[in-house]
Formats: C-alpha cells, sequence, structure tokens
C-alpha cells in the first residue's frame, strides 16, 4: 500500500479537484463538494490600487477603467504564466487544498493545439505538482451530466447535439456514446466577449464613451440585453416610438455609484443629490434597439460581417456530418450549454430557429437550464470522478515524469 501510493499511480485514493476552465469563468471546487465556486478567469488592475486581483474583484471600489488581462486568446491559452497566478489564488486561497495532494480534472478547448495541451500539462505537474491529471472538452462533460438527468432513447444511447454558447466561441458538437466527435464540431466565430466588444462600441457611438470600461459593459449587456423572436418587427418598431426600448443605465463614477445598474424612478432625483451642477452627477447611457440587435448576431452573423451561419444552422451543419441514421437522435436531444445562452430569450429563438431548419419529420427538443448552462461541465466532471473512469485513464505524476509530454500516451476522451 505504502509503494502504491508512492508511486501517484491511478488507484490512489486521494481528493480530486474538478476545474471547468473556461476563457471567460472558472468554476472549481472538490469532486466531494455539491456545487462550485465562481471566479473570473482573468487578473485585474483598479486605477486606485498599485497591486494586481486575481480571480476576484468583489473587493474592488472603483471599478471604472479596470483593466482586465485574461489568460485565453481566442478560446486557446496563451499566457501560461498568468493562469498560473490565477489558479494558484483559487486552490490556495479559496478551494484551500494541496495539489500534491490531489489529483485534477480540468476542461480543455475543443480540438485543442498540441502547446497548449503542452503548456497546461507543465503548469499542472511541474508548477502545482498534482498527483494525476485528466483533461477533456467541457461540451462532453455537459453531455455526461445530461444524459444521467434525461431519459430519453437518445440520452440512453449516449446521444446528444451539445451547442455550447461560450465566451470566445459557440460551437455544435456531437456526442456519440458519450464521446465527442471531433470531425463533426462546427464553430461560429462569436461568443460572449465579442458581444460585449460590439455593444461597447455602439454604446460609445451613440451615447457615452465607454471603450475603456470591458467590465462595466459586461454587466450592461447580462442586464440589458435580450433576444427578440422576431428582430424585424422590432427593429420597425422601435423606429417608430423611441422609448419602445430604451433604457437607462447608470454607470459607476466610483463615489456615489460604486456598481452600474439599471435606472429606477427612485434614482431619478436621488442621483442628482449633493450635486450644484448637474453636469458632475453619475454618467447615465441611454440604450434601444441595440439591447436586442447585438445578441441578433448568434442567428445572423452576417450583420457585422462574418461569413458564417447562425446557431440554429450551425447545428444541422454538425448533424450532418454524422451518420444519417443518428441524425434524428441527435436532434431530439439538443443541449444548450455556455454563459452565452443565458442571455434572455436565447433558448426561446433558438428552439424556433432549429425547428424550422430540421428535417420536418425529425423530432427536434431542446434542453436548457441555468444550472445546466452555468454548471452542467463540472457537474459532469464530478460525475467522471465519481464513477471510477478518472482513475482508469487520469494520466499520473510518475507518467509523466517516465515519458514526458508524449502525446501517444494520452487517454483522455477527447
Amino acid at each position: 500500500g505504502a509503494a502504491r501510493r508512492q508511486s501517484g499511480g491511478p488507484m490512489d485514493d486521494h481528493e480530486v479537484v474538478v476545474v471547468d476552465n473556461g476563457a471567460g469563468w472558472i468554476r472549481a471546487e472538490r469532486a466531494t463538494a455539491e456545487e462550485p465556486q465562481r471566479f473570473p478567469n482573468a487578473a485585474a488592475k483598479s486605477r486606485a490600487e498599485a497591486f494586481t486581483r486575481y480571480a476576484d474583484f468583489s473587493q474592488v471600489q472603483d471599478i471604472t477603467g479596470l483593466a482586465l488581462r485574461r489568460p485565453h486568446e481566442r478560446g486557446y491559452l496563451s499566457n501560461a504564466d498568468l493562469e498560473r497566478e490565477i489558479w494558484s489564488f483559487v486552490l490556495r486561497s479559496r478551494i484551500k487544498v494541496d495539489p500534491k495532494e490531489s489529483g485534477l480534472l480540468v476542461t480543455e478547448p475543443l480540438v485543442n493545439l498540441r502547446a497548449c495541451e503542452s503548456a497546461l500539462e507543465q503548469i499542472v505537474f511541474e508548477d502545482f505538482g498534482f498527483r494525476s491529471y485528466y483533461s477533456c472538452p467541457a461540451p462532453v462533460l455537459a453531455a455526461r451530466e445530461h444524459f444521467e438527468a434525461s431519459k430519453s432513447d437518445a440520452s440512453a444511447a449516449g446521444t446528444a447535439l451539445v451547442v455550447d454558447a461560450g465566451f470566445s466561441f459557440t460551437h455544435a458538437v456531437p456526442v456519440f456514446d458519450g464521446r465527442g466527435l471531433n470531425y463533426g464540431v462546427r464553430r461560429l466565430d462569436f461568443g460572449g466577449k465579442a458581444a460585449t466588444n460590439l455593444l461597447k462600441e455602439i454604446v460609445s457611438h451613440r451615447s457615452l464613451n465607454v471603450m475603456s470600461e470591458p467590465y462595466v459593459v459586461e454587466m450592461m449587456k447580462e442586464e440589458t440585453c435580450f433576444v427578440s423572436m422576431d428582430a424585424r418587427s422590432d427593429l420597425l418598431k422601435a423606429q417608430k416610438s423611441r422609448g419602445s426600448f430604451a433604457l437607462d443605465y447608470v454607470l459607476p463614477d466610483g463615489v456615489t455609484v460604486l456598481r452600474p445598474r439599471v435606472k429606477t424612478k427612485e434614482d431619478e432625483e436621488r442621483l442628482l443629490e449633493g450635486f450644484k451642477n448637474p453636469r458632475h452627477a453619475p454618467q447615465v447611457a441611454t440604450l434601444n434597439h441595440e439591447r436586442f440587435m447585438v445578441p441578433e448576431v448568434f442567428f445572423s452573423p452576417s450583420d457585422v460581417g462574418l461569413h458564417q451561419c447562425g446557431i440554429a444552422e450551425l447545428a444541422i451543419q454538425a448533424c450532418e456530418c454524422v451518420d444519417p441514421l443518428l441524425r434524428p437522435l441527435m436532434l431530439s436531444n439538443v443541449l444548450l450549454v455556455g454563459g452565452s445562452s443565458l442571455i434572455t430569450g436565447l433558448p426561446e429563438r433558438f428552439r424556433m430557429e432549429l425547428r424550422k431548419v430540421a428535417p420536418i419529420d425529425c423530432e427536434v427538443n431542446v434542453f436548457h437550464s441555468k444550472e445546466m448552462a452555468c454548471e452542467g461541465a463540472w457537474r459532469g466532471g464530478k460525475r467522471v470522478v465519481n464513477s471510477g473512469e478518472y482513475r482508469a485513464k487520469c494520466m499520473t505524476i510518475r507518467e509523466y515524469q517516465e515519458h514526458g509530454l508524449d502525446p501517444t500516451r494520452r487517454r483522455f476522451l477527447s
């Protein structure tokens, strides 16, 4: 027993940490926990502070001009040193786990680059010294969790179509027998970050300059944007009556308003209190039809010059890459996940658009919930650990020391 524990073999009885390492957010916790903790996958420096904060900005007093640095660029790991600092804070200060006595299950991007895999493995084994390590794409893990909750024939066969509206991209991933089919993955180069940048440009052009406020605009997008069921008619309605979709959004000034918010009736007089000159009061940005035209790009990417299809057609393209016998099963078990899927109205619009482009004789079921969209990958990872699959397929630190970064040693689902 002592020899086996020292070896760092896959059968060692050590606890495992599950990390859903998204480009926008990290969800991490021990596999024995009920739910994960959530952290921004970024470092931030406030103008009022002389130090950098990692993965937790709740204590920042003045978020105006908050400078963000992210370790992922266009969905892939590009700054391993920054990712190491963020993980160090999350693991040691928040989860309070000793990496040298733990295993790690982490999500990786779909069709990951070999250089990114190597950089992550070096962080895991050389910098933190985890005893074992396992890597899998987030949509596959989310599908695993969904199969347990759903009792359909498709779930029993381990078959689903996962549409992941993430931070950097939107992917459609066919899953068969619990495994992602890489040759069928299709990608739309538009995600949560691009939507935030587009809203930032439009608001800066029409209302107030917020080009240096990505953190504030991201909060603005989450609180005010929605997906229209009929964008054309709503756009005509907004042109005829300016008040149809107009909304005022109070921006932080670091003194009287510390966090941005939608303007309420009480704010009309409260914001001007204590200011002799109204121009010195907190600024208010006015939003109109950009509230629904920015998320509309998910369904009509040509609006911003992207020569790609919308997410409904994307799902159909991914389906057409697999065996024709599997297509009805996949369309009957479509899982919508990812942070961008939480935009109000997006699941309903996706369901409607998918029904339009799907074969008439195929049943279409779209499954979506807030818990699944945010925590599905983490819960799927927890299920992989608890089922014993992690122990059977993980790479141990001893194997890493013996074979190094040999891709033929990888026994991962992806």
